[in-house]
């Protein structure tokens, strides 16, 4: 719009509520960016909160997995 604007452009009516709207937009779009770097450290915090208990769940998924190594007995199903 601005290249394609004749004499001043002040006068140009469309390109001013252009330029606003696209300020206002880019406004808000900054304010949601600021909202969204906030959710994202929550949910990196709730993730943290996890890790252990993964550890923790997938040694003993490994332990069981290997005991029919000790002895045939502890032969476990997929669903068990």
């Amino acid at each position: 719009m601005l290249s394609s604007a004749e004499g001043n452009i002040l006068e140009d009516e469309t390109a001013i509520n252009t330029i606003s709207s696209s300020k206002a937009l880019s406004v808000e779009i900054a304010e949601k960016q600021k909202t969204s770097v906030v959710t994202e450290a929550k949910i990196d915090m709730a993730r943290q909160g996890y890790i252990p208990v993964a550890k923790h769940i997938s040694a003993l998924f490994f332990m069981i997995s290997e005991l029919c190594n000790v002895d045939p007995m502890y032969q476990y199903s997929l669903s068990w």
